[in-house]
């Protein structure tokens, strides 16, 4: 990761991915393989390195615990998410199995390979920085009930702009919630700068969520998958775009359709690009970036700081 915000933790997430790789170790080289292609991505490299952020931001002075901090919840999280690969139909998605693993997985081995990072993750909690238990208690419990609250809605064209906000702060926003304060009680911080940094992380997380689900629909470094479009998974992109005055129904009639090929769903994805959708997600991610500022204009302007300010800037 080249950014210089990066630079300020780097050292820390080479102790991290060490840590990780370690524990990761197995008697079956395709579990080893396929957590380690979990890990991998760039997004999971960001949580790990704001958790440490927030150690340090917080006046916590252990590089030790800051690390441990930090692997406790990349690898429960990325677990989790590894989870997110299978479909309500109890399939691996044919649009992210290629670009993660080289040889491709069963629904079972995908399972049990987020469970053993999901279990890993707690082993170190439990083992190196107890504090963060009830955390990622509360942070497993909330996903999880989002999950199902997900299943509830989808397909919903009627879903309310309100409801799709709530579902990313519940199912997205709060790993950065509970990272950012876990780290910050790890660091002996006082109430108020755990709602700080809690608050802080809600929102990052947010404008995080957003954006990806934006790269979901248009590509990024690869082809867009339109995985939320052809699930019918609520977003924020897909919450305007269906509520466009042009091409609102073609999406509400994609979004409803559970046998939407790949090739349709990229057609409709591209309407959405040249749609007023997109600046007003892009206004969203602003807002929610002026108001991580807000909640860290009050602290010492240090290199942690400056470098989570950075981090915000680049969102």
């Amino acid at each position: 990761m080249a950014q210089s915000w990066y630079s300020v933790v780097e050292s820390e997430m080479a102790s991290v991915d060490e840590t990780i790789k370690k524990g990761i170790r197995s008697s079956y080289p395709e579990l080893n393989d396929m957590c380690e292609a979990a890990l991998n991505h760039r997004y999971h490299e960001i949580r790990p390195a704001l958790s440490i952020l927030s150690y340090y931001l917080n006046g916590g002075k252990d590089p030790k615990e800051a690390v441990a901090n930090a692997v406790c919840f990349k690898a429960s999280f990325d677990g989790l998410h590894m989870h997110d690969l299978i479909d309500e139909n109890g399939k691996v998605l044919a649009t992210r199995k290629k670009k993660l693993f080289a040889k491709e997985p069963s629904t079972t081995k995908v399972i049990v390979a987020g469970d053993f990072l999901y279990v890993m993750g707690f082993r170190q909690a439990y083992s190196a920085c107890p504090k963060a238990v009830p955390y990622m208690i509360q942070a497993s419990s909330a996903i999880t009930n989002a999950i199902f609250d997900i299943v509830n809605v989808s397909r919903n064209p009627e879903i309310s702009c309100e409801k799709v906000m709530e579902i990313i702060r519940k199912k997205n926003a709060i790993e950065f919630q509970i990272i950012l304060e876990s780290a910050a009680a790890q660091a002996g911080a006082d109430e108020e700068a755990l709602k700080r940094m809690r608050v802080c992380g809600c929102h990052i997380g947010t404008a995080i969520q957003i954006n990806r689900d934006m790269e979901d629909l248009f590509g990024d470094e690869e082809k867009p998958r339109c995985h939320t479009l052809l699930t019918g998974t609520p977003s924020l992109i897909l919450f305007h775009a269906m509520n466009d005055s042009v091409i609102g129904q073609s999406v509400r009639d994609a979004y409803m359709n559970s046998e939407l090929t790949l090739k349709d769903a990229i057609a409709v994805a591209n309407s959405i690009k040249s749609s007023g959708a997109v600046s007003k997600c892009k206004d969203a991610i602003e807002d929610c970036k002026r108001k991580a500022y807000e909640v860290l204009s009050d602290l010492p302007d240090d290199s942690y700081r400056a470098a989570l300010l950075e981090f915000i800037g680049s969102l």
